[in-house]
């Protein structure tokens, strides 16, 4: 057994380190003998491979003291959690603490075998001053991707990182990241190492342990409930674009599943509330969780069985690192992908708005990378929906009883359990704000037309050209028109 192995197994409990991992760790204490400092490594390596080993392990090796920057608060409080865990010095410097914290922890730099902070924290002067007189063996920058996305507005201090590091000249500067197309990694190597190629370590972006799914939903907020009713598919996380959408969500879903522990998570919450949070999803074996892309960096919480995305993500790589929290025990998972025509905009709509390429191909090839096989998809695997949950009995209602509703009142006769005799279509199980946001869906389709002849009453009428003839042939079939409501 090799000295990598031996401290994997004792201070990590890994009775085996993965061939990535071992490839990365190994170069570091390589180029950590030679006088001359090295260009940098570049590591990409897909979420739940390991890539925090590839950095801790060598803090108990290399000479000096490991600086480790990330772009979170939450990444911060879990990798503080994994050092102690672990049993190595570490020490974590971030916004919030007195002077008087901050110089008693800066007095222990010596003690420690590593610094977990952030980057405004690391630009404060006092700090500065302090770590250059400080031997610094590796400067780690973890999830790198988000330095071009959020340096450029909102983290201003993420790119002053190069200039920072260029100070303090540490004998290797490392970036990691779950995710990174060839635009992250030349952005990276014009930041980090003036434009010359950094080693690159890269493994493939796919999970194969974590299925693809599009689910095209009328009313999306019903569409979570169907999804997350059986409990195999919990504990869930799932992404809103918007910190208002993320609570509206986790109060709708908790008032119409009254049994089931959900919460919601984003960045604008004060941080006791963020961390009580995080510390509560993280022991829950069956807890849902309504957050921004703010949790997806977040917590390393390992059997998260269901990711959905209430949107499509606004491109591969968001995509890839939403999913990335599912499944982190290696077990199956699943990703899935809302969708209706309010999301055309959007750059993956046409990746999952189809039924034919598999979308697990697709998206790889987005990354720059091909798929030699799919290890589960909506497509590979014919898990395709080619009639939404309510349809149906929503537009057989309307083609049978035209010019009749408002869509409340619609709502209202659909709910009732003898709507399927009398309305020929029944929704008894949905609340009636989810049949108005299918109701509006499907006008927004124009599957449904409101005459403009019938001012401010969203009266519904069904189309009638031949286009409208061919959407609604099979509610004329005999068989059809007492069918069940889904």
């Amino acid at each position: 057994m090799d000295h990598i192995t031996s401290l994997a197994r004792e201070r990590f409990g890994i009775n085996a380190v993965r061939p990535f991992q071992y490839l990365v760790i190994r170069r570091i204490l390589e180029e950590d003998k030679k006088e001359t400092p090295h260009p940098g490594m570049i590591v990409t390596l897909p979420t739940g491979s390991g890539k925090s080993l590839c950095f801790m392990l060598p803090t108990l090796v290399v000479s000096g003291l490991t600086i480790i920057v990330y772009p979170l608060l939450a990444l911060m409080s879990d990798q503080m959690r994994r050092f102690e865990e672990a049993r190595i010095p570490v020490l974590c410097l971030k916004g919030g603490q007195s002077r008087k914290e901050r110089a008693r922890i800066l007095s222990r730099l010596a003690d420690v075998r590593a610094l977990v902070t952030n980057a405004e924290t690391l630009a404060n002067p006092g700090v500065l001053s302090t770590l250059l007189h400080v031997p610094i063996s590796m400067i780690v920058i973890d999830e790198a991707h988000t330095i071009e996305r959020w340096g450029s507005s909102f983290r201003p201090a993420l790119r002053t990182l190069s200039s920072l590091i260029a100070h303090l000249r540490p004998r290797q500067t490392l970036c990691f990241t779950a995710t990174a197309d060839d635009a992250v990694i030349n952005q990276l190597n014009t930041l980090f190492f003036n434009g010359e190629p950094a080693h690159l370590v890269r493994g493939s972006s796919d999970r194969e342990n974590i299925a693809y799914h599009s689910y095209p939903a009328l009313s999306k907020s019903r569409a979570i409930t169907t999804l997350l009713h059986n409990p195999s598919t919990r504990p869930a996380i799932v992404f809103a674009p918007t910190r208002a959408l993320t609570e509206r969500l986790a109060r709708y879903f908790r008032i119409s599943n009254p049994a089931l522990d959900v919460r919601y998570y984003h960045a604008g919450l004060p941080k006791d509330a963020r961390l009580a949070i995080e510390e509560w999803y993280y022991h829950h074996p069956d807890g849902v969780l309504f957050s921004t892309n703010a949790y997806g960096m977040g917590m390393d919480k390992k059997n998260i069985r269901t990711v959905i995305h209430y949107a499509p993500p606004s491109d591969a790589l968001a995509f890839l690192q939403e999913s990335g929290r599912a499944g982190r025990d290696g077990l199956p998972a699943q990703s899935i992908v809302l969708i209706n025509e309010a999301d055309r905009s959007s750059p993956l709509f046409r990746i999952f708005n189809q039924h034919e390429r598999c979308y697990r191909s697709l998206l790889l090839s987005l990354m720059g990378e091909e798929l030699e096989h799919c290890f589960g998809c909506g497509v590979c695997l014919n898990h395709r929906i080619l009639l939404r949950e309510g349809e149906r009995p929503i537009l057989r209602t309307i083609f049978f009883n035209p010019l009749k509703y408002t869509p409340y009142t619609l709502a209202l006769m659909l709910q009732k359990k003898d709507a399927r005799v009398l309305y020929s279509g029944s929704l008894s199980t949905w609340r009636i704000r989810e049949i108005e946001e299918a109701v509006r869906t499907l006008v927004a389709e124009r599957k449904i037309l409101q005459p403009p002849f019938l001012k401010g009453k969203m009266i519904l009428l069904p189309q009638i050209d031949k286009r409208g003839r061919d959407l609604y042939s099979f509610l004329q079939t005999r068989e059809d028109r007492h069918g069940d409501g889904t």
